[in-house]
């Protein structure tokens, strides 16, 4: 009886099944083409730069064969880290990304060897790997080994030499100006330091000069050691940079700006800065470059930070002020300050700037106004104090208020692709 009805069972589920089939003739096609042989595979002829390249930094331009016109149907990827394809700059033919961050922050190293780039196109089956050594370097990476030593040594300003010996002021309890050579390595090179160093320059004849934001300046013998105070200069000394004349400009909370002659003690006003707090300054081409806050309570006044500039003139003293860039026309101004300046060899203005929501340094193009972000995608602010070396490298401080493993406190040398403008201190 059991059997009968399985039969029974049987017998009118392949009735429903042969139904179903009858009634289904027409199925779509597959989506899978057996037959398909997908797109042309994409070729890589060259790249530019062909062998090594920064972190998070370098932009990169894969010339080749068989890319999409499409260009966001292409694919980039360093070691499976995808890059951002340059809509403004690629071509069919040429893909421009900016590489990605691919080197962990734990990286023991600071590079990476033999980085598989590929490239991969919408609808080919294969993509297109690089087959030359490809190496990516660190832009950023720690110089004079502070990491892990605050509050002891808190480095919170840096001057290089003529020979890229690097001058690191640490605060805190430390109190000392070390001495970094070119391999990176530190001794103890001069005494007299406070808590903060506001401003450190390396001034002819390789003293090391600095500044406490009081009325002086300070200088550490070339040899090194203690250092030596100079005449009273005025009030709050907290920014200086040297002329073509070896003169040194000093600013800070002041009624003047002032120039100051170190073979002759000499002290002179050059130009009014009453109700102004330089926090930087930079001597170029001519002028001198301020960068501060307004601090009076005249409602006439309406630009309250920015860089300004002042023409040098006959015997050292110095034009009118006048605006290079006001800070509030800067996304960030309500969360940020500027610390530092530099300036490179085609008068592009660098800024570090405080602990906020923006970058750490941005870029100023005084002529265009256009400012930019400067190696955001590796720096964090704040960028407390910068220098540049005699080549391609920049060294900046950062001083946390709040220092840790992620963020901390450091000294850091910076490659770029371009250089100082002259520097007269060291000159």
């Amino acid at each position: 009886m059991r059997m009968k009805t399985l039969f029974r069972y049987f017998m009118v589920s392949l009735i429903m099944i042969v139904a179903v089939a009858c009634e289904y003739e027409d199925y779509p096609d597959p989506i899978w083409d057996p037959d398909a042989t997908g797109g042309a595979t994409p070729i890589i002829t060259s790249m530019d730069p062909a062998s090594v390249a920064y972190d998070g930094i370098t932009m990169v331009t894969i010339t080749g064969e068989n890319f999409s016109p499409v260009l966001m149907q292409n694919q980039i990827t360093f070691n499976g880290k995808v890059a951002e394809i340059d809509t403004n700059l690629s071509t069919q033919a040429a893909l421009v990304v900016t590489t990605p961050v691919v080197i962990p922050d734990a990286a023991e190293e600071d590079f990476i060897d033999n980085v598989q780039v590929l490239v991969a196109v919408q609808g080919a089956y294969e993509g297109a790997l690089y087959d030359q050594p490809f190496r990516i370097e660190r832009a950023v990476i720690e110089w004079g080994s502070f990491i892990g030593e605050k509050p002891d040594k808190s480095p919170n300003a840096v001057a290089v030499d003529a020979d890229e010996n690097v001058y690191i002021a640490a605060g805190a309890d430390d109190k000392i100006l070390y001495k970094v050579d070119t391999a990176g390595e530190r001794t103890e090179f001069g005494t007299g330091l406070a808590s903060i160093t506001r401003d450190l320059k390396v001034g002819p004849g390789g003293g090391v000069y600095f500044a406490r934001n009081n009325p002086y300046v300070y200088r550490v013998p070339p040899e090194g050691g203690e250092a030596v105070r100079s005449p009273r200069i005025k009030s709050k000394i907290a920014c200086m940079d040297f002329d073509m004349d070896q003169n040194m400009y000093c600013g800070g909370k002041n009624d003047s700006l002032y120039l100051y002659n170190p073979t002759a003690e000499a002290v002179l006003g050059v130009a009014d800065a009453d109700d102004y707090i330089y926090t930087t300054l930079r001597v170029y081409d001519g002028y001198v470059y301020v960068a501060g806050v307004y601090d009076g309570t005249d409602a006439t006044v309406t630009v309250l930070e920015a860089v300004w500039r002042h023409e040098i003139l006959a015997g050292g003293m110095l034009s009118t002020r006048e605006l290079v860039y006001d800070w509030t026309a800067y996304a960030e101004a309500n969360t940020q300050n500027i610390l530092s300046m530099v300036i490179d060899m085609d008068g592009i203005i660098y800024l570090g700037t405080s602990e906020g929501d923006g970058p750490a340094m941005l870029t100023l193009n005084a002529a265009t106004q256009e400012l930019l972000p400067f190696y955001d995608a590796v720096l964090t602010a704040p960028a407390t104090h910068l220098s540049w070396g005699t080549s391609n490298f920049m060294y900046v401080a950062r001083t946390m208020t709040n220092s840790t493993d992620e963020l901390p406190t450091g000294a850091f040398r910076i490659a770029h692709s371009t250089e100082s403008a002259p520097y007269y201190g060291r000159n």
